[in-house]
């Protein structure tokens, strides 16, 4: 094979492919540089590390048992196959070119090839099958998402086929190259006359190169972009979703907005999981909101943002006068109209923002590391702090925790009643503790939660833990400020806190709240105090097998358990509170259907809680059905707040089943040949 005119039309069709997709990637990368700075806190060998594992080994694929292997075939598949797309450009340059030279390296690659061009085939047309015949409801979008798979669909095949084909046609007419192996395209080559075995090879050839340049163009425009950035998106994210939010620093006097009302407020990050988004609908699929009836859609959130960006990125690029592209220019009536437009209110839409539980679902589930709870809580900060757009309700809120310290508006002089009587230490009265408790608003106000403060109480008291509590002096921790977008007001209510805390040298902190014990924890630090802080299922785990704690393992009764949403997925805590319920249950433990990382929120963070829900089916309704259909008598949680959403659902549901907090089954199931009972 000699070089000809073949060749020449190549090498011209070629560098105009390339010279058009730089346009347009570098059109992108400009866009995503308008986002804000974000703060890295891994190492190249960290982010390294989390690329290999969940990009190249597409772990978080693997969630989905059913279609896992669909996309990871055509993954791995295009990888091996950079091999034989790249071997066919080649040869556009040099028409004898061949990667035979590998020896049996090629073997190896040539015989991969093959096989896993008949594993992509099949997944086109099974992907192809779910979309259009099953309709698979996180599938289904728009009709211009629609013509989107297809031609993507459609892309592949072509690429997959016409390589066999140009393989089986070249063996027709060639042979085989040393140290190839190619069974399927020998099986295919023996249908292939020789008279027209080197003519289909050309066409062949042409077909395949013509896709790639083609496809490779497309992708810019497509949803499925994310093969272009999937690799640095995972590279710049995080291993687990991330635990604590970005800190304003109100006394930074550059900071003349604060939250995000355009997508330029978000970070460059932010904005690039809207490139990234493969549009799959894995994280709508588990969002609590939308899966009982809500307008929240996760996925649409991250689209719109991709949207916005693509509609007005390049006019603010030009009237930067920054676009190495274009020349700045006024202006046109079209263009003016999209700048004029809202990007909260014409792109997003604020009612759905306001439907979040941050419970990180989402997150969870996106194979590609997206986060989109960050980019909710920016996007209602810049509602409530520069737009003053925010539920009535939510003023409620606010005032009683600026007056009063906790959201409900109760008299900070009665903080500490509940402890009257108890014997427990105050800070104020006696410093010298090893363990503050943080009781919390709801530990320190509602009845159930008060229930479990006097218990957890009782059994640090019973394993000679020596403890107090700040009493009068707590307020609030932030969470539910922070989460509703009160950033102002998260950071009083924090700085004051950690004035009090670093006042009575605390170093280690006990919370029976996943609310609070995430923000101590991962919050904190960002305010200048670091502490050591353990939630109480951890900690009467561990005083349990240390002997400090006796169960008498007397409960026959069937136990189920809900996994509160920010000691779980927020912070990796499954284990400690299903050691316990296995010993005390004698075999009577059964899981929920969703439950550990899959557990479904009970419908009260991100200040829920606080608001009311006005549509579809109530979030705790759908929870606690599903903690009813295991038929247990005993529902077991961890948290104030699940447990005021719980019973409300049991109640709604008549149900005579018990709902506990971890602390109250141990109690109630502790040895008291060991141990005083007391009265609550």
């Amino acid at each position: 094979m000699e070089f000809g005119y073949k060749n020449l039309v190549f090498i011209l069709i070629f560098l105009g492919a390339v010279s058009f997709l730089y346009f347009n990637l570098i059109r992108i990368y400009h866009i995503i540089k308008l986002g804000k700075k974000e703060v890295r806190t891994t190492t190249i060998w960290q982010d390294i590390l989390r690329m290999l594992k969940i990009a190249i080994g597409q772990t978080k694929i693997f969630r989905d048992n059913q279609t896992g292997w669909l996309h990871a075939s055509i993954f791995w598949g295009f990888l091996i196959f950079l091999f034989s797309a790249s071997e066919s450009v080649l040869q556009g340059f040099y028409p004898g070119f061949s990667w035979n030279f590998l020896g049996y390296i090629f073997s190896l690659i040539s015989f991969l090839t093959d096989f896993i061009a008949l594993f992509i085939l099949a997944a086109v047309f099974y992907a192809l099958y779910r979309r259009f015949i099953v309709k698979v409801p996180r599938l289904q979008g728009d009709r211009e998402e629609k013509i989107d798979a297809i031609l993507v669909l459609g892309f592949i095949l072509i690429i997959t086929s016409s390589l066999l084909i140009q393989n089986a046609s070249y063996i027709a007419f060639y042979g085989n190259d040393e140290y190839a192996i190619r069974p399927i395209s020998n099986f295919i080559s023996t249908f292939i006359p020789f008279v027209i075995a080197q003519s289909i090879y050309d066409y062949a050839w042409w077909i395949h190169i013509l896709a790639i340049l083609v496809f490779m163009n497309y992708l810019p425009y497509s949803k499925h972009f994310h093969v272009y950035t999937s690799l640095p998106n995972v590279y710049a994210g995080n291993d687990n979703i991330p635990n604590k939010l970005n800190r304003i620093d109100f006394e930074d006097e550059n900071n003349e907005k604060y939250g995000a009302t355009e997508f330029t407020d978000l970070t460059w990050r932010n904005i690039m999981d809207g490139y990234s988004c493969t549009h799959c609908g894995r994280c709508t699929s588990v969002c609590p909101a939308n899966i009982t009836g809500k307008v929240l859609d996760p996925r649409e959130i991250i689209v719109q943002t991709r949207r916005r960006a693509n509609d007005l990125g390049m006019i603010l690029i030009r009237q930067n006068g920054n676009d190495p592209l274009l020349d700045p220019t006024n202006l046109n009536d079209e263009e003016r109209e999209i700048e004029n437009k809202k990007f909260i209110g014409d792109y997003q839409n604020p009612e759905a923002l306001w439907q979040c539980t941050t419970c990180g679902a989402c997150m969870m589930e996106c194979p590609l590391t997206i986060e989109h709870v960050p980019a909710i809580i920016e996007m209602r900060r810049g509602l409530v702090m520069m737009e003053s757009e925010f539920p009535s309700l939510l003023q409620t809120t606010f005032s009683n925790l600026e007056n009063s310290g906790n959201p409900w508006g109760f008299s900070q002089s009665d903080r500490a009643n509940w402890a009257e009587g108890l014997g427990i230490k105050i800070a104020a009265e006696s410093t010298d503790f090893e363990y503050l408790f943080w009781v919390g608003c709801a530990g320190s106000y509602d009845e159930k939660a008060i229930r479990v403060s006097k218990i957890f109480s009782h059994l640090l008291k019973e394993a000679n833990i020596d403890f107090a509590i700040l009493g009068v002096e707590e307020q609030c921790n932030g969470d539910p400020a922070r989460r509703s977008g009160n950033e102002y007001l998260a950071d009083m209510l924090i700085k004051m806190n950690v004035e009090t805390l670093t006042n009575y040298k605390v170093k280690k902190v006990l919370t029976t709240c996943p609310h609070c014990f995430n923000t101590l924890k991962n919050e904190y630090p960002d305010f200048g105090l670091k502490l050591e802080v353990v939630h109480h299922t951890d900690f009467l785990n561990q005083l349990i097998n240390e002997g400090k704690l006796k169960l008498a393992k007397n409960s026959s009764d069937k136990i189920t358990y809900h996994d509160s949403c920010y000691v779980g997925r927020y912070n990796q805590i499954y284990d400690s509170p299903r050691e316990i319920l296995h010993q005390i249950a004698n075999g009577n433990f059964v899981e929920t259907q969703r439950n550990r990382d899959r557990g479904l929120c009970c419908g009260a963070g991100g200040a829920q809680m606080f608001l009311e829900e006005t549509q579809g089916k109530r979030v705790n309704i759908e929870r606690t059905e599903e903690l009813l259909s295991t038929g247990s008598e005993k529902i077991v949680l961890n948290c104030p707040f699940c447990n005021i959403m719980i019973n409300d659902g049991v109640k709604a549901k008549e149900s005579e089943t018990k709902v506990m907090d971890i602390a109250e089954i141990i109690y109630q199931n502790l040895d008291f040949s060991y141990h005083k009972k007391m009265e609550i």
